[in-house]
């Protein structure tokens, strides 16, 4: 039998008002949260070019004493950022940090990425037979005949995750998003698909897939609306997906589709997903390399779940809004919530196919962006009813529409 090989192997933060002058090691970080309500998990970026710092590690130092990872960082532009976590801002309050010297070890790891497959067998036509060990090389290109079930890549596609939930999506023509649900907030993707390979659609220890995808968009899936239906990014030449940030603070996973056709537009697209430490929410970047409309993503329908829109009287007052479902539609039967956030000067129409709630795009200068949330009433931090989960929608809202000040001195 001939055997081909299908394959090669080869950065959510919160809007930020800031005020600078040169920093440098030794220097305070001021960040001001001038809302009523309190501002949890929320991650301090600064462009690195208003730092002067050595070479070396660093991180920064709360007023208690605490030391708190410090992480370069980049968005899809290419622009580098530091960043660093606080965890709770109450309202009307601020808190100081001090650059120094150090790597602050004992903070926890609480963002993770990664991309392995299996080694040891071969391609047997679209398949892949024997080999029982697994690589992580953080790097993998598959052109555009590669399928879904080969067996080959870990979970079928890059994982990402942060101490409250995790990720995952297919590197195949499906490219959908999928969801772990986690009952612990530790790192779990490590020990997923390497025993039983899909044995994570069962209930373990640490959770479970908690979401039946099919051929919908699941959560946050990339698509473009034909007028008649959301259509996944399933024509492509090629695909070289690689892990660029897994630190403590944010994972990310960053993909380029060589060759997609868009509604007969053929272009490059590129994707970075990123999470952060406390957050349930992954942001996607998205950029074009040619102009191209009606870039779209949504939310699986479920006969057993509600949607949920903000107010209308609220919804034209704020630069960020949602679509969410919320009801018992988890692949366990469990509670599940589901929303992704846009923004309201991206957006082109919110609509529906048979099997998605959707969310319509317009790129600027070949650039959109979202967020995409779920909860579980079995997470180790559960989302039981509905009033829980609208909460969930408001924190994420109160983030992304208010500014918190971050100044240098």
């Amino acid at each position: 039998m001939k055997r081909t090989s299908f394959l090669s192997v080869g950065l959510c933060t919160v809007t930020l008002f800031l005020l600078f002058a040169t920093a440098g090691f030794g220097q305070s970080i001021i960040v001001e949260n001038r809302l009523v309500e309190e501002v949890s998990h929320y991650t301090v970026e600064i462009p690195v070019e208003k730092f002067s710092l050595a070479y070396g590690g660093y991180m920064v130092v709360g007023e208690d004493g605490e030391e708190l990872p410090l992480e370069i960082v980049a968005d899809i532009h290419g622009n580098r950022k530091a960043i660093f976590p606080v965890d709770c801002l109450p309202g009307n309050s601020k808190k100081v940090f001090q650059v120094k010297e150090g790597s602050a070890d004992r903070y926890p790891k609480r963002a993770y990425a990664e991309l392995g497959h299996k080694i040891g067998g071969e391609f047997a036509g679209p398949k892949y037979e024997g080999g029982y060990s697994w690589v992580k090389p953080n790097r993998l290109t598959v052109n555009g005949t590669f399928r879904d079930h080969a067996y080959y890549i870990k979970y079928e596609g890059p994982g990402w995750e942060s101490d409250m939930v995790g990720f995952r999506f297919y590197l195949d023509q499906r490219n959908a998003v999928d969801v772990f649900g986690k009952k612990t907030p530790g790192i779990i993707l490590p020990f997923v698909g390497v025993d039983g390979y899909d044995s994570y659609h069962e209930m373990a220890d640490w959770g479970m897939d908690n979401m039946k995808v099919g051929n919908t968009l699941g959560l946050g899936s990339i698509a473009i609306w034909n007028g008649t239906k959301a259509v996944r990014v399933e024509k492509r030449d090629s695909v070289g997906c690689y892990i660029p940030a897994d630190g403590k603070v944010r994972a990310q996973v960053m993909t380029t589709y060589y060759g997609w056709d868009a509604n007969g537009v053929k272009c490059n697209l590129e994707s970075l997903i990123s999470i952060d430490a406390g957050n349930r929410a992954s942001h996607m970047e998205l950029k074009a390399d040619r102009p191209v409309d009606n870039i779209t993503t949504g939310i699986i329908k479920s006969k057993d779940a509600k949607l949920i829109l903000p107010a209308e009287e609220n919804n034209s007052k704020t630069h960020w809004s949602y679509i969410a479902t919320f009801g018992k539609q988890s692949l366990n039967n469990d509670m599940m919530g589901l929303a992704v956030f846009y923004r309201n000067d991206q957006l082109k129409e919110i609509t529906e196919d048979a099997l998605n709630h959707l969310v319509v795009l317009s790129p600027q200068n070949g650039y959109v962006e979202y967020y995409f949330m779920p909860t579980w009433e079995l997470d180790w931090q559960p989302v039981k009813d509905e009033a829980a989960f609208r909460k969930c929608l408001d924190d994420m809202l109160r983030k992304l529409n208010h500014s918190v000040l971050v100044i240098i001195k």
